[in-house]
């Protein structure tokens, strides 16, 4: 009988440990999750100061951070490298995230904002551009303050304006259903509660408020005002009488005939006319493709977030959050423009234009592509040969 006892010990003890283990394992995972969350809070409501202590997430430093080392002529290409691959990294994330992960996410874009308003402030100390000139001044005309949610932003055209100017009518009070529906112009309905302030009311609610920019590669950005005011021009509008007004001037002519029937002008003739506007200047350029340093004059004012208009996504989605206006405001994209606007469409109306005409494009945007970490390495390995 001793034999069969000590076997009914073992089998009784074995099962007591498996069953004593499977009791554990439940109480280890609650840990590492409660543990998990913690940590993740932490993360969102506290950022690593720059001597490694921990804050709270704060806007308006007094001083700009400093980019670690100098960058060279191809800084803004590597600039724009390292965004794309992390934007590609970030997009990975989110796509194989729970709902636990966004708050990783927010500290990630995070460090991309503090990165861009870093270079920013570089480059233009570099350039002397915080410094007032006779013709470079600070320049408020063009910004919208909303002091009730203290955000300030500056519309610059043709990257994403429009869905931002909706979501300012939205925050001035206007009823969604009024906005779908009404013929008036968006700007004008947001000027009738955003009044143009002076450089020093501007300067007074940035140090109140959450301040933002959206920029776009520049190049990008004067193709889709090229074919959205240009080549899709309303009749009879303003800018369909400056495109007969270019065809007239710059199209030529081969034995008393246009060598071109097209309606509308070609790029290379629109290109032509802004070159000629720069060079010969008679009046202002046009808010839709002038640069933004001289629009929006981004080194005399503070930014807490630069987001891009090719990570609109995720940088719309961080500027909501921090701003706390998602009970409001959803991240969303009106009027993408008229016909593609793919990398490839852009390329190929830059490859029909000759080398002083993409110079002279690449000397006039010069300060945008500086500023803002963008190249134009692509748009010149794509021309044409002449």
């Amino acid at each position: 009988m001793k034999g069969p006892s000590r076997i009914k010990c073992r089998i009784a003890r074995r099962l007591f440990l498996f069953f004593a283990t499977l009791s554990i394992i439940p109480f280890t995972v609650l840990y590492l999750v409660t543990s998990d969350h913690l940590y993740r809070f932490r993360a969102n409501n506290y950022g690593a100061g720059t001597n490694g202590s921990r804050h709270p997430l704060q806007f308006h430093a007094v001083h700009h951070p400093a980019l670690q080392g100098h960058r060279g002529h191809n800084g803004g290409h590597q600039a724009q490298h390292t965004d794309r691959k992390q934007l590609q990294q970030l997009q990975r994330t989110i796509k194989n995230s729970t709902g636990n992960q966004y708050p990783t996410d927010l500290e990630y874009i995070k460090h991309r904002m503090e990165q861009r308003v870093a270079r920013l402030s570089e480059k233009c100390s570099e350039y002397r551009l915080n410094e007032p000139k006779q013709n470079y001044k600070p320049k408020a005309w063009e910004y919208l303050i909303n002091h009730e949610y203290h955000l300030v932003w500056c519309n610059v055209f043709k990257a994403a304006s429009t869905s931002w100017m909706y979501n300012f009518n939205l925050l001035a009070g206007y009823p969604p259903e009024f906005l779908r529906k009404t013929k008036d112009v968006p700007l004008q309905l947001a000027r009738q509660r955003y009044p143009r302030p002076s450089v020093e009311v501007l300067q007074d609610a940035i140090n109140s408020s959450i301040s933002f920019l959206i920029v776009r590669h520049p190049f990008e950005r004067l193709v889709s005002a090229y074919k959205d005011k240009i080549q899709y021009a309303l009749p009879n509008s303003h800018h369909h009488k400056l495109g007969v007004r270019i065809i007239q001037k710059y199209r030529k002519v081969i034995k008393g005939q246009p060598w071109n029937t097209q309606k509308y002008p070609t790029f290379p003739e629109f290109v032509n006319y802004l070159l000629d506007e720069v060079r010969h200047p008679h009046a202002e350029i046009d808010m839709h493709w002038i640069p933004v340093t001289y629009f929006c004059t981004p080194c005399f004012f503070h930014y807490d977030v630069i987001a891009k208009f090719e990570t609109l996504q995720e940088d719309q989605s961080y500027l909501i959050s921090v701003a706390k206006l998602g009970d409001i405001v959803k991240p969303q994209w009106k009027n993408a423009g008229k016909g593609a606007h793919t990398n490839e469409v852009v390329l190929k109306l830059f490859a029909t234009l000759d080398e002083n005409q993409l110079r002279g494009l690449y000397e006039y945007y010069r300060y945008d592509f500086e500023l803002f970490g963008y190249s134009a390495e692509e748009y010149f390995n794509a021309r044409e040969p002449f």
